[in-house]
């Protein structure tokens, strides 16, 4: 596996959509997969899932946490984590 320190000192992401056509994200840590119809990316902040039409990865550089991406974007989503999952149900047992 590779470590790279200038990936985890980043902390925050910035998101781009240009008519939801041009796609941009920094914070990329690792793209997990891709097709025409989705891309799955390991980010500073998690899981996030892009979903579309036509897409295609445009530019990928991990070293300085950038991805874009061109296509029919219609779907950004982050994923939960277990840890945040977790964190959510202990407090929502405090407040029954």
């Amino acid at each position: 596996m590779n470590y790279n320190p200038k990936i985890e000192s980043i902390s925050s992401q910035d998101i781009s959509l240009k008519n939801r056509k041009d796609l941009e994200i920094t914070g990329v840590k690792k793209l997990i997969s891709l097709n025409q119809e989705e891309f799955i990316v390991d980010t500073v902040l998690g899981f996030m899932i892009v979903r579309g039409y036509n897409l295609e990865m445009k530019q990928l550089d991990i070293e300085k946490g950038i991805l874009s991406i061109i296509g029919d974007v219609y779907l950004i989503e982050y994923q939960e984590s277990a840890k945040t999952k977790k964190n959510k149900s202990f407090v929502s047992k405090l407040f029954k």
